[in-house]
């Protein structure tokens, strides 16, 4: 089994793959909610693509860099504005591609070390709760916890459905 980078290079890849096959046959659906108090697909894709503020591949970057010491994640959001309430399966197809190719190259001259040595403190809001975070771990809770629990989400939808 892989560890480190790999591994998350990894993750990213596999949940990329599955996010798109789980929203193939979804175009006219995007918007349909099972019952009003339940977010529609497209209410969680950008919800993902944008938690935390900006999105994950934008945070990684920032901390990377320097740039970031502190952020902010701010739950059941969904992220959602007028012209991302516009696009088509295609557009929202290609956000989600871009959010993993640019997460993807975030990390791509990362070494192990730099996963565990770059930090930030994260403020979650919602739950009042402050802990620092290392890259690794930020990585992990974005693409195997946040993500992933999400993509459950989604495929309810589709058997909803019965896509």
């Amino acid at each position: 089994m892989d560890t480190g980078k790999q591994a998350h290079l990894d993750s990213i890849r596999r949940i990329k793959t599955e996010f798109i096959s789980i929203l193939k046959g979804m175009d006219y659906c995007l918007d349909w909610k099972q019952d009003e108090s339940e977010w529609s697909v497209r209410e969680i894709v950008y919800h993902i693509l944008e938690t935390p503020p900006g999105g994950a591949p934008n945070l990684v970057n920032k901390i990377i860099s320097g740039d970031v010491r502190e952020y902010e994640i701010w739950s059941d959001l969904t992220n959602l504005t007028s012209e991302r309430a516009a696009h088509d399966i295609d557009q929202v197809n290609s956000d989600i591609e871009a959010f993993f190719g640019n997460l993807s190259d975030s990390i791509l001259n990362l070494s192990d070390r730099d996963l565990i040595e770059k930090k930030a403190v994260m403020h979650q809001k919602t739950r009042d709760i402050v802990e620092t975070r290392t890259l690794d771990a930020i990585l992990e809770a974005t693409l195997n916890r946040h993500i992933s629990e999400h993509l459950i989400q989604l495929r309810s939808i589709r058997d909803a459905l019965a896509i």
